[in-house]
């Protein structure tokens, strides 16, 4: 029996370069320090600099190249401006988390005013779409054949009643990167989705400690999980590993989730307390 040795391209990230937008805590911290472990230097792209810096500072205490980057991925031009910022300090882009989403406001769909349905999706797909289009043209333009990775929620997926507008904007990402996998094949460039359910991030272990409907909420989330716990962020990390990795190297157009089994249930508890909605306040009857 010859000698066992792993094979070196199992993975084939080895000084691959990644962007993670949003890497700066929660779910985008676990995807740059996963990909870096695999071999990837990464560029952290953070509104909040001095969260993406600790990001970056980590990575690079694993050995790899890091730059946190100013950018407000909501506006084209600065997503242009970042993807050439990764492009020249980090030497090119292989791997794209656009990881950036929140459901910026809690509450029922009848109150919901323009401006905050119009600021969920520019934040939750408007994003993606100008991330995407932007590493894509970074890739074609170097022949390379990359891998973007686009990231929804178990919100997308299941009814979410309190998060109308942060569902349909999730569901929408799922559906894009379908059409730009199918756009993007012709090129090598594969696209694919991670679906995560509730992850123990920094700011969800804040709520719990503050108490309060919201952490009832993640407290309940939890417990109706089939696992029984909230996910890590660097599992779901992992996952980001396999869709950028050699290992999914015939995947493309499909989503991932990483729920503990959540949404295979009818237990997935309703985001917030219920609330009647103010546009009903003259209707008579209801709760």
């Amino acid at each position: 029996m010859g000698e066992f040795r792993i094979a070196r391209d199992l993975l084939g990230l080895e000084d691959a370069v990644a962007l993670v937008t949003g890497g700066g805590s929660g779910v985008g911290r676990g995807h740059g320090l996963r990909l870096a472990q695999a071999g990837c230097h990464v560029a952290i792209a953070e509104l909040n600099v001095e969260a993406g810096e600790r990001t970056a500072q980590e990575i690079r205490g694993l050995g790899r190249k890091a730059v946190c980057l100013r950018a407000d991925v909501r506006r084209n031009c600065e997503v242009k401006a970042l993807v050439a910022a990764v492009v020249s300090e980090l030497g090119g882009l292989d791997v794209a988390v656009n990881n950036v989403g929140n459901p910026l406001s809690i509450g029922p769909f009848l109150d919901y005013t323009e401006e905050q349905w119009d600021a969920v999706f520019a934040l939750d797909i408007k994003s993606t779409l100008f991330c995407c289009q932007a590493e894509a043209i970074a890739m074609i333009e170097r022949g390379v054949p990359g891998r973007i990775i686009n990231v929804s929620s178990s919100s997308g997926i299941v009814g979410a009643p309190s998060v109308s507008a942060y569902g349909a904007a999730k569901a929408g990402v799922i559906h894009l990167t379908k059409s730009m996998a199918l756009e993007l094949a012709p090129y090598g460039i594969r696209v694919n989705c991670i679906v995560p359910g509730t992850h123990m991030t920094e700011s969800i272990r804040a709520t719990l400690e503050s108490g309060g409907p919201q952490a009832d909420f993640l407290r309940a989330a939890a417990k109706a999980t089939p696992m029984g716990r909230l996910g890590d962020p660097l599992e779901t990390g992992g996952v980001a590993v396999f869709l950028a990795s050699n290992l999914s190297s015939y995947m493309t157009g499909h989503s991932v989730i990483s729920d503990g089994g959540i949404t295979h249930t009818t237990n997935r508890p309703p985001v917030g307390a219920p609330v009647r909605p103010k546009a009903l306040a003259h209707v008579g009857g209801g709760n």
